[in-house]
């Protein structure tokens, strides 16, 4: 009877496992990411604040045109991995997200995917804060400046 009863269960479970739908998940990122942060800025200089909940990046000044500011780090194990940044002139800021990790959406991965490596590139300009994205081969506008009083 037991056995009938187990044989029985074992059909339901292999008959029930071959109705359910696959779902076509995401492929994985990289483990690995690379954060710059580019002064684009025609005439000022820049200054970049970047931290995490448990790394603080410090202060970094991009005095020209083209200087830029880089770190890299690997996705912490519960995926909980989010950098932001502070950039500065001496007449506007912005605080902005800079690192998170996607889990239903893909919008940062797509643009911060360049061939296998995780790349993100964030470069102040005179209007605002551009995203490099990769897939498109353009340079988006994220964010725009906050002006000083």
């Amino acid at each position: 009877m037991i056995k009938n009863i187990v044989v029985f269960f074992l059909f339901t479970v292999a008959l029930v496992g071959a109705q359910v739908p696959r779902v076509a998940l995401p492929l994985p990122g990289p483990s690995r990411y690379y954060v710059h942060v580019v002064n684009g800025l025609s005439k000022l200089g820049l200054l970049v604040h970047c931290q995490s909940k448990d790394d603080d990046l410090g202060y970094h000044r991009l005095l020209n045109h083209g200087d830029g500011y880089k770190w890299n780090f690997k996705v912490n194990f519960w995926g909980t991995t989010l950098y932001w940044c502070k950039l500065e002139t001496p007449h506007a800021y912005v605080s902005f997200e800079s690192f998170w990790l996607e889990t239903q959406h893909l919008w940062l991965r797509d643009r911060c995917k360049h061939g296998t490596v995780g790349t993100c590139i964030w470069t102040a300009k005179d209007d605002g804060i551009y995203l490099r994205n990769f897939l498109a081969n353009v340079d988006e506008l994220i964010h725009k400046w906050i002006y000083k009083r």
